[in-house]
């Protein structure tokens, strides 16, 4: 932060000690405090203390560079030296050698600043993907930056960015740039930020795009299963380059199953770890289990009941420090206290496949709904049909008839795609009114440029620019660093990415089999009928939770507000009381940023 005061940067550091309790650094120049908290992964010596400097250069980094020994080679080639065993050493000399260049080398999961003594210039990097998070301060009279959103709140005007927390309603995360706060902003993925101390300018720039990749390859079927094994054995292969024990999550899927199949077969003895529920409909436990057996993994299952969800929800806004309303959250904190509990340090993840490879179930649904919805003459007039005769429909005993009456009317009204694809994704909608605000700005061009390929390639792609960083990579970052360990995410190197860009759309969602090529790589690791089952996801059984033993908790926190209005919520409340089937979403949601607000601004 550009401010010399050790006492608010302690402060700073000890609110994320959790993300690096095994050393603490400090840095002061003219008007410029920098500090660090590491978790040790590589060289678990005091070589690798943070900050670190070079030269004119100080460096604070948070993740991995996986390649780094390549790219130290090259540098030990040139003339340098190197006094530890860490990539920490090797990313800050190849930004002396070639300066934000160096971005093009590294592969990995990395959000790091660099300060220029001589230039007075702060440089911040986030990576390609946005698997480390990276938020900023930005005012006239402070500049500051931290890996989590708590850091930051000794210093921020802590004023809700309604924009922001519209967002939070409408889909459950806060998307793009922006945080809760409107003094604070995110570090988009693939982007750098400068900042001059001497001016207080700041300007942001993009040094990767993966639209620039989307040239189809004329290549064999067999070509392409060929290439994409090399490239998925290559990014496991990187990532498993660790001074402590690695694990791997499994939820049973086609994603974790590969990645824990790849890692079986290369390094063997690898230890798996899933979440299972009493309730049937949502556990997967089994298999995930049977995947284990069969690859002969040593595999720890945990069964989460509502008991540990009560007592994992006590710490929930603690865990995501803005408010997050991903519900799996809660599983996959504690899949992630598992693993720790169980001596990993490093933990393997899969996330990713499903925006590369056409996974979410919602693609092709929504695919089919459009399609035939475009079919049918007046759909306005239709819509309008449906409001009319909306008094009627209420009385049918349908589960959440009234959310999926207002559902159809906006599809109805859709004249687009994107617009279609809003209507899935939102749990407010016309109704957000109702809690005082407005709706949210939506960036389409990443939708607009996939829907070229496909009106699915477009869903996938402003999944992977939103849904991937802000949600997906934001629940697991949060839940393995509340457990001091590190999620690792073999899918989402950039090659990979780059590669799954060039593989025609029909690969990888054909004949209504999703991810077609990705499970033709992993039937040669696993029999098809561990492979071709229904997928069902990470999610937990809110409604049933909160129809009996969560209820309580609405009780607490539905409290008047003086951002939003209450009075719906608590009508929606009252006739989820009274049996009636209401969207849970929305009730969860409301919990979430009550019990946020509580913790955070009292």
């Amino acid at each position: 932060m550009t401010r010399n005061d050790p006492d608010l940067l302690g402060r700073m550091l000890a609110s994320i000690a959790h993300r690096g309790p095994d050393d603490r650094g400090e840095f002061f120049d003219r008007g410029l405090s920098l500090g660090h908290v590491r978790l040790s992964i590589l060289d678990l010596s005091p070589a690798g203390h943070q900050p670190m400097e070079f030269g004119n250069l100080v460096l604070v980094y948070n993740g991995e560079v996986y390649n780094f020994q390549e790219i130290r080679k090259e540098l030990k080639a040139g003339g340098y030296r190197f006094d530890s065993d860490s990539d920490s050493e090797v990313v800050l000399k190849a930004w002396h050698r070639w300066g934000e260049e160096a971005l093009q080398r590294f592969h990995g999961m990395f959000a790091f600043a660099v300060y220029d003594k001589t230039k007075r210039c702060l440089t911040l990097c986030r990576d390609r993907v946005g698997v480390k998070p990276l938020y900023y301060l930005d005012r006239p009279d402070i500049f500051a930056f931290a890996s989590e959103l708590r850091a930051l709140m000794p210093i921020s005007r802590k004023t809700i960015d309604r924009m922001a927390l519209a967002q939070f309603f409408t889909i459950g995360y806060i998307t793009d740039d922006q945080a809760i706060f409107d003094d604070v902003r995110k570090v988009p993925p693939a982007h750098i930020l400068r900042y001059d101390l001497e001016s207080g300018h700041s300007e942001r720039v993009r040094y990767w795009r993966v639209e620039e990749h989307f040239k189809p390859s004329a290549k064999s079927e067999a070509e392409l299963i060929d290439e994409l094994e090399e490239r998925l054995i290559e990014g496991i292969k990187l990532r498993m380059v660790s001074d402590a024990p690695v694990g791997g999550f499994l939820s049973g899927g086609a994603d974790s199953s590969l990645v824990s199949a790849i890692l079986q077969k290369h390094y063997g003895d690898i230890h798996t770890f899933t979440i299972g529920f009493a309730e049937s409909k949502y556990d997967e436990s089994g298999y995930a289990a049977a995947v284990a057996r069969h690859l002969g993994t040593e595999h720890t299952q945990e069964i989460l009941g509502a008991d540990r969800a009560k007592e994992i929800l006590r710490s929930f806004v603690e865990i995501y420090d803005e408010p997050f309303g991903d519900s799996s959250g809660i599983p996959t904190y504690l899949v992630s206290q598992v693993a720790k509990e169980n001596g990993v340090k490093v933990v393997l993840s899969a996330d990713g496949g499903d925006e590369l490879f056409c996974g979410y179930e919602r693609y092709w649904l929504t695919h089919r709904l459009g399609r035939k919805f475009a079919k049918l003459p007046f759909r306005r007039y239709a819509a309008s049909i449906v409001e009319h005769c909306k008094p009627c429909l209420m009385r049918v005993p349908i589960r959440n008839m009234e959310h999926k009456l207002g559902f159809l009317q906006k599809i109805l009204r859709s004249d687009d795609w994107f617009a279609i694809y809003r209507t899935v994704l939102s749990n407010y909608r016309d109704d957000l009114e109702m809690l005082g605000l407005h709706s949210p700005g939506w960036e389409g061009d990443s939708f607009a440029f996939g829907e070229r390929v496909d009106p699915m390639q477009g869903m996938m792609l402003w999944d992977f620019h939103h849904y991937l960083p802000d949600d997906i990579l934001v629940k697991v970052d949060r839940a393995t660093m509340a457990n001091s360990i590190e999620g690792r995410e073999p899918l989402l190197d950039h090659s990979i990415i780059e590669y799954a860009a060039k593989i025609p759309f029909e690969y990888k969602y054909r004949n209504g089999e999703s991810k077609y090529i990705l499970k033709k790589v992993l039937e040669r690791y696993l029999p098809k009928e561990l492979i071709y089952r229904k997928k069902m996801g990470f999610g937990i059984p809110m409604f049933e939770w909160f129809r009996n033993d969560l209820i309580d908790l609405f009780d607490r926190y539905f409290t008047d507000d003086d951002v939003i209005d209450m009075e719906y919520p608590r009508a929606l409340l009252q006739r989820f009381r009274s049996g009636e089937y209401v969207n849970v979403n929305k009730l969860w949601f409301v919990l979430v940023y009550k019990m946020w607000r509580e913790r955070y601004l009292g």
